[in-house]
């Protein structure tokens, strides 16, 4: 197997870090790229509601560009290492959004934490890792909330 590059679908939630940990292991040692994907749901409720005076699309601008800073703000407190480490912050549907990163930047890996859901919040809200899983377009590897750290 040659690992080139990782994906890492993030969204600073605990099985997300746990997933970045052993990414951030496979990476430095296989020597590969690691790119940390961030999606932002899109905004579905008209920012006039919150008494906002901007556009859909300038809402959207500012979502991803906090999104954006939160990521940076992530990765500048990870303790150094020789992996190149890049990021990626989308708006639109998660999955969506993650398979087509995994696509465009030709990944070999993907890495993605699952939030160990069961039952009726498993049906209701799905599960990302899951779909993954299924149709991503490179091999997955799901870190469960109980695997030990990396």
């Amino acid at each position: 197997m040659d690992l080139r590059l990782i994906l890492v679908p993030f969204d600073f939630s605990e099985g997300a870090d746990k997933a970045f940990r052993w990414a951030l292991a496979l990476a430095e040692t296989w020597r590969c790229q690691l790119v940390l994907c961030h999606v932002v749901s899109s905004p579905t409720i008209s920012p006039l509601v919150f008494g906002l005076n901007v556009t859909q699309a300038e809402l959207a601008v500012r979502v991803q560009s906090d999104a954006d800073a939160k990521v940076r703000e992530f990765i500048a407190g990870v303790t150094p290492t020789t992996v190149r480490i890049e990021t990626h912050v989308a708006i639109g549907e998660p999955f969506n959004e993650i398979c087509r990163t995994a696509e465009q930047e030709h990944a070999s890996l993907m890495v993605i934490g699952s939030h160990g859901r069961t039952g009726l919040s498993h049906v209701l809200l799905g599960s990302v890792a899951e779909r993954g899983v299924r149709h991503a377009p490179c091999p997955v590897l799901v870190v469960g909330k109980n695997a030990p750290p990396s």
